[in-house]
């Protein structure tokens, strides 16, 4: 069984710091569960749909890692510590370090409240999944934004701009 469902070394820690994107995920299921409510209909497939969506929206952070991992030492970290396999050590680091990452293309207020017209257009011509999906995404960024008040003690500079920024993460 321990060879069959996971290879990686101490996957309970990694689990643990990654407990930001579980926080997302039940956001998301909160939202189905509303929209259950709501419709007095349930559908295992909106329950998917709404994990998916969010999620999605981190998908920003692959990008950047991805795109900048030879221009910027936050992403080059990154990187270097999945080539190496350290998984213990890049789930701490995201976690510790990803607030301060201000490059990131979809996490401002501009994306959320598109995000946000969209679903309640959904909501108007009665497209259930995009209304699940959608509002999903936008429990995402609100919980980002809540959070970055929270620990930062301030809205992070990335969610007031559309175009770029440098990282704060240096070396």
């Amino acid at each position: 069984m321990r060879r069959s469902f996971v290879r990686i070394k101490g996957m309970g820690y990694i689990l643990w710091h990654g407990k930001h994107e579980v926080i997302h995920i039940l956001l998301a299921l909160l939202w189905a569960w509303a929209l259950r409510e709501l419709w007095n209909e349930f559908s295992v497939r909106w329950v998917v749909i709404a994990m998916f969506g969010g999620l999605l929206p981190d998908i920003d952070h692959v990008f950047y890692y991805i795109t900048n991992r030879k221009h910027d030492p936050y992403a080059k970290l990154v990187v270097q510590f999945l080539k190496q396999h350290e998984w213990r050590i890049v789930a701490q680091f995201i976690e510790t370090t990803h607030k301060y990452n201000t490059n990131l293309s979809f996490h401002n207020i501009y994306v959320a409240v598109l995000l946000f017209g969209l679903c309640a257009a959904s909501y108007v011509f009665d497209w259930r999944a995009s209304t699940v999906l959608f509002g999903a995404m936008v429990t995402h960024y609100l919980y980002d934004i809540v959070d970055d008040i929270l620990v930062l003690g301030y809205l992070n500079p990335n969610w007031k701009r559309l175009g770029k920024m440098k990282s704060r993460i240096t070396s």
